[in-house]
């Protein structure tokens, strides 16, 4: 019997809600966090029995938090001027994403993580979000 998985882009938007919530409140095991959203994601948004497979998933949540403080030093230098602080929380947990994605998953190619990350923006965060992300990683990835 084959495994049932995850598109990628469900993937993304699994893995960004987990970040999210990881970022707003900075507590509770990572398992806990990683699986309460993964339930709820279920429940709200994809009908039928949840997939067996959630790594990728999984995998993008756990890399972007286990290598945050790299990743944030590489879009605070990318990001001139612009505070880490002072980014929409979408904005900086799809930042971090797309970059734990290209340096340490390294399973998609650079350009599908930039237009999957700008995609995001353009659903999940404002209408500037888009062309600053977009930005950002641009910058993030001439330098790598």
């Amino acid at each position: 019997m084959k495994k049932k998985t995850l598109k990628r882009r469900d993937s993304r938007v699994l893995a960004l809600s987990a970040l999210f919530c990881w970022e707003s409140t900075k507590e509770g095991d990572l398992e806990t966090i990683f699986q309460n959203v993964a339930r709820d994601f279920f429940d709200s948004l994809v009908p039928g029995d949840p997939p067996q497979s959630l790594e990728y998933a999984k995998r993008l949540f756990y890399e972007t938090v286990n290598h945050v403080q790299e990743i944030d030093a590489m879009i605070a230098r990318a990001s001139q001027g612009w505070p880490l602080s002072r980014m929409p929380r979408v904005d900086l947990s799809v930042l971090r994403m797309a970059v734990a994605e290209i340096l340490y998953v390294k399973e998609a190619p650079l350009e599908v993580v930039i237009n999957e990350a700008v995609e995001l923006c353009k659903e999940f965060s404002t209408h500037a979000s888009p062309r600053f992300v977009n930005g950002v990683l641009m910058g993030i990835f001439r330098e790598v």
